[in-house]
């Protein structure tokens, strides 16, 4: 049954009660009824027969009771919140998907939530495992993680903080901060903590509200569609992450952009980068066999860096929930007990 706009998730149950009682029957009466035996020994013979069949029956039931049991915890759930659309974020983390996969034996799946209200809803049915996003979202939900299980994503250049850059046209007349009074700019989208969060604080510290002081703002998608918006003049300015401009040079050569023409006004405080959580309650064993398979990820190792690099990865280290205490500050939340 689909829930909440999440991928289908499809769950079966079995009624153990019936099918044990439908087993023992079927081979109980189907054959070694002792009531029309006239010798002893043959009545002797023919109990014991139908206690061990009746014993290994019960025994291979339980194990596939068993079997079933770890078949409910084989499917994986994990939320993403990408800032690009759907179809291009399963593109890339597909290398890490098919990586989990082949490490744990469990399968995963990647669902997208609508919002955090939809997240939280589906963490608290059991429908999501885990999570990935950005620190002020596992902020927000901080009561629904395993604090104890927390690790943290590195940037490609193993980096635990990440911060948003501002550009504009250098043809534009704009070469701080202030001379955005007045302008048209294009923060990233809600969910990324560098390209709002922190951008928003930013703007604000140098007296610039955004809903007074710039003629309009939005929120736009991935870096390149910011990027991009500012090169053909569409706003003024945008905010992209710190190591887009560099890494991404290809990438906008093809979009046509020429990144000579494009100005960094600032930077914001460095944030977090992503957390990867699991929800409370979760079975240990499966969180230490995904965790350990993400922390076992090296950058250095070629086919590592495969799995890490379409996901714009370095890596993944352990972390606690005290290191996200500097994104509590920008949006003024509470350290949770």
């Amino acid at each position: 049954m689909a829930k909440n706009g999440l991928n289908k998730l499809n769950f079966v149950t079995i009624n153990r009660k019936n099918y044990q009682h439908t087993a023992l029957g079927d081979i109980v009466s189907g054959g070694f009824s002792i009531r029309n035996h006239k010798d002893k020994e043959l009545n002797m013979i023919t109990k014991k027969l139908s206690k061990g069949v009746i014993a290994g029956v019960l025994v291979g039931l339980l194990l596939t009771g068993l079997s079933y049991a770890e078949g409910e915890q084989n499917d994986i759930t994990i939320a993403i919140f990408p800032c690009t659309d759907v179809v291009m974020s399963f593109k890339k983390f597909h290398p890490l998907v098919t990586y989990l996969k082949e490490k744990t034996g469990f399968d995963i799946k990647l669902v997208v939530p609508k919002d955090s209200t939809e997240l939280e809803r589906s963490i608290i049915n059991g429908n999501i495992d885990f999570v990935f996003l950005d620190p002020h979202m596992y902020v927000e939900l901080v009561y629904l993680y395993d604090k104890s299980t927390l690790i943290r994503a590195l940037t490609r250049e193993g980096a635990t903080s990440q911060s948003g850059v501002v550009i504009a046209r250098k043809d534009g007349g704009i070469e701080k901060l202030k001379d955005l009074m007045g302008k048209s700019v294009m923060f990233g989208p809600k969910l990324s903590a560098a390209r709002w969060v922190a951008a928003k604080s930013l703007f604000e510290e140098n007296g610039i509200n955004i809903d007074k002081d710039l003629k309009s703002y939005s929120n736009g998608g991935c870096c390149e569609d910011v990027a991009f918006n500012v090169y053909l003049k569409a706003v003024d300015a945008g905010v992209v992450c710190d190591h887009f401009l560099v890494e991404h040079e290809e990438r906008q050569q093809e979009l046509g952009v020429d990144a000579k023409e494009i100005l960094v006004i600032t930077r914001t405080k460095p944030v977090p980068t992503r957390v990867f959580a699991s929800r409370q309650k979760l079975n240990n064993d499966i969180v230490t066999k995904i965790n350990q398979a993400l922390l076992s990820l090296n950058n250095t190792n070629p086919l590592h860096k495969k799995i890490l690099y379409p996901a714009e990865l370095g890596g993944f280290q352990e972390s606690k929930d005290e290191d996200y205490n500097t994104i509590r500050m920008l949006i003024g939340s509470k350290t949770a007990e």
